[in-house]
């Protein structure tokens, strides 16, 4: 089923790439000018919502076979071709001026963002293991997401900068880069692991999928993973609605875009020194107070209260690492990035459902009732899938 993999090269120069990659892959100055942008070219609201729909669909589609090819043809090519898809997307964009064209952008941005999906998780792993730190891991992946989460934040200030001078800009400053993670990439070196071997590779995704489905232990981890990815997404979204209706001027909302980037950035970071203090359970239960503030937000919608939005992207960033180290450490270096993916999967299945809900709700009744029926949801979804991660906290993970 498979064979060792073995890296002539030291792995720890992938520390270095893993954090860059992580930058550069969120660094969007183009996030807070898009609808902007699609308004500009004469896309209406519909179809403005249907490019990300499509985009979301395509990362769906994409998600768990990009982790497979990881797992077969090794993590470092996965996250090359990633590389060199996510500038392509950007070009299309900077050039494009119709729906036909930026729904072609969000596909190619989609098979950049499948690729690496799990893939960079996977491989910083295997590159821990590789050197006897994996217990270092929840510290690498926390720093990891930190980067990240500033590179949003950056980037959004520098955005709404950039579009002022010209509405394009902000593509083509993110097109350079975007080009600059594919060197990152080729620097990489393939860790020492389990290489996937298998003559259908299509029921073999199907077999580990059904396996962590139906393990006790890794199926609450997954779908705890995908709850709080689905969460944060759409409340992302919410906010700006909040906002609205708060009467927040236009030219704060960037800034208010960065403060949560940050607010998640330093959650993140703190999740390592967190839980050896505390303990990785208490983290993820401190979580399950994200959407008590979320139904708060919608039942005393007051500006006085506008802090528990980052709070919120703070405790969701704070406990994400911690359940990737359970899935890293419950499965084999062989299934490692598909199984991650999974995980992932599973938030962009919850999103796709869960968005539109949302809008139909905010729609039909309000935003306050939408905003207390998300945290609710959330709050008995979380709680029953926390519960089940704690009964199986203390069952040794496998070890290569």
């Amino acid at each position: 089923m498979s064979s060792p993999v073995r890296a002539p090269r030291t792995v720890e120069r992938n520390f270095r790439g893993f954090f860059g990659l992580r930058f550069l892959g969120d660094f969007l100055p183009i996030a807070p000018v898009l609808v902007l942008f699609y308004t500009a070219n004469g896309l209406n609201s519909t179809q403005i919502f249907t490019v990300q729909a499509i985009f979301h669909l395509a990362v769906l589609a994409l998600e768990v076979p990009s982790g497979y090819l990881a797992d077969v043809i090794g993590r470092r090519r996965t996250l090359i071709v990633g590389s060199l898809f996510f500038p392509l997307g950007l070009a299309v964009y900077a050039a494009g001026r119709s729906f036909a064209a930026f729904v072609a952008a969000e596909t190619l941005l989609a098979v950049s963002v499948g690729m690496r999906s799990g893939c960079d998780s996977a491989l910083l792993f295997d590159s821990l293991k590789q050197l006897g730190r994996e217990d270092e891991y929840k510290r690498f992946e926390g720093r990891g997401a930190l980067l990240g989460r500033l590179g949003t934040a950056v980037s959004s200030l520098a955005g709404g900068w950039l579009a002022a001078v010209f509405l394009r800009l902000p593509f083509l400053v993110n097109i350079g880069t975007a080009l600059a993670a594919t060197p990152l990439a080729l620097s990489l070196v393939e860790p020492a692991r389990d290489r996937r071997r298998s003559p259908n590779p299509a029921l073999d995704i199907l077999r580990i999928c059904r396996h962590c489905m139906r393990d006790a232990a890794i199926r609450p981890v997954v779908l705890l993973c995908g709850l709080i990815m689905a969460s944060n997404l759409t409340a992302l979204w919410a906010y700006f609605l909040l906002y609205r209706d708060l009467g927040i001027a236009v030219g704060w909302l960037g800034v208010l875009f960065a403060v949560f980037q940050l607010a998640g950035a330093a959650g993140s970071g703190l999740t390592h020194s967190a839980s050896a203090r505390f303990g990785g359970r208490a983290v993820l239960a401190a979580a399950l107070l994200s959407p008590v503030f979320m139904a708060a937000l919608g039942l005393w919608p007051r500006l006085a209260l506008s802090p528990l939005v980052p709070a919120n992207a703070f405790l969701w960033n704070l406990a994400y690492p911690v359940l990737l180290e359970k899935l890293n450490r419950a499965v084999g270096s062989d299934v490692r990035a598909t199984v991650l993916s999974l995980a992932s999967m599973a938030g962009s299945v919850a999103f796709i459902v869960l968005s539109p809900l949302f809008g139909l709700l905010v729609d039909a009744v309000s935003l306050s009732a939408a905003f207390a029926a998300l945290g609710g949801l959330f709050l008995a979804a979380g709680t029953a899938l926390t519960s089940a991660v704690f009964r199986h906290w203390g069952r040794p993970g496998r070890h290569d």
